[in-house]
């Protein structure tokens, strides 16, 4: 540094900070010193700042394996972490949950090794498993879901406005007996989902007691008693859920959606519902993934660090094919 000092007439502390992109020098400054600190054959190594600060520059990003099955949700949301972090001078380490992990409550081997500085945990998993989390990494995000447990910051889609725009758009093509589809207790976004589905039924005076369970109590996907004699439009809690209602009515000879109107969530495509355009909210997975990511890097680097608590980002409904107006309803 003192070399380069030299060379440019300016202080060594210039130089540092030129080269370990701090403020405080012009952007022709810093690009001549790094460019003659290349030619010098001089190499930053971030190792021994990493262990004076005691940190890997790593953050664990924990996905229960049970959604990774379902469909290629979360590994959008995965890759757009990625994407982010490429921005930053942190790297993910990916973790995935066993059922038998989950239930056991055992630490992510990145935790007991100390080989992460923080964690976003993507996806909802059970009480117990994020109090052993938030106990052993107390610099945590929620993803896509958000919990009393801990001081962890929470980043999630507004499900309760999403769901209460895509069930008003049943109601106003002339729907009344309309089911929700989605077991309330498994997720808070499911939960969310339903009371915003309960808030356009009870505006329009309809019965909004109507939620039909779509999984077990270990949250995998099973048959759902449709009723169809019941209703005529269901709100699907998710897309791979309204897959699941579209083959469940086509063995029923039912037609999505000349039969039957549905909706779904999160807007994955038509590989997911079976070739029929549903119309779903667009979750934005960018805008998660990038508050999530500012809020574990500050908690990381600020020790006294203030929790920002919830934060719910707004979807987009996206309209396609599988409402149909109904007409003479009585």
């Amino acid at each position: 540094m003192n070399d380069i000092a030299q060379e440019f007439g300016v202080s060594t502390v210039t130089v540092s900070k030129a080269l370990t992109g701090k403020d405080g020098v012009s952007a022709e400054l810093r690009a001549a010193i790094k460019k003659k600190a290349g030619e010098m054959g001089y190499v930053h190594n971030r190792l021994p700042q990493n262990i004076l600060r005691g940190r890997s520059y790593n953050i664990g990003i924990l996905i229960a394996a049970r959604y990774l099955g379902e469909s290629t949700f979360y590994w959008k949301f995965y890759q757009k972490l990625l994407d982010s972090l490429k921005k930053t001078d942190y790297l993910g380490i990916l973790e995935i949950v066993g059922e038998e992990d989950e239930i056991q409550c055992d630490a992510p081997a990145f935790i007991d090794a100390h080989k992460v500085d923080g964690v976003i945990l993507l996806g909802q998993l059970s009480n117990a498993y994020l109090t052993m989390i938030t106990k052993k990494m107390p610099c945590c995000v929620f993803l896509d879901f958000y919990s009393e447990i801990g001081e962890a910051d929470c980043v999630a889609s507004n499900n309760f406005l999403g769901s209460y725009n895509l069930t008003k758009l049943l109601i106003d093509a002339g729907h009344q007996k309309i089911a929700f589809i989605g077991s309330t207790s498994a997720t808070t976004s499911i939960l969310d989902r339903y009371m915003g589905f309960c808030k356009a039924m009870l505006e329009a005076g309809l019965s909004y007691d109507n939620a039909l369970e779509d999984r077990d109590a270990r949250g995998f996907y099973t048959d759902i008693p449709l009723h169809l004699e019941k209703y005529t439009a269901y709100v699907c809690n998710n897309d791979h859920v309204a897959g699941i209602v579209i083959r469940q009515l086509r063995a029923c000879a039912a037609m999505v959606p000349d039969d039957i109107s549905i909706v779904g969530f999160d807007n994955e495509g038509l590989a997911v519902t079976d070739g029929v355009g549903v119309t779903s909210l667009e979750v934005n997975i960018a805008s998660m993934c990038n508050n999530a990511l500012s809020y574990v890097i500050q908690h990381i680097e600020n020790e006294h660090y203030t929790p920002h608590g919830r934060s719910f980002i707004d979807g987009t409904v996206v309209v396609k094919q599988s409402i149909k107006p109904r007409t003479g309803y009585k």
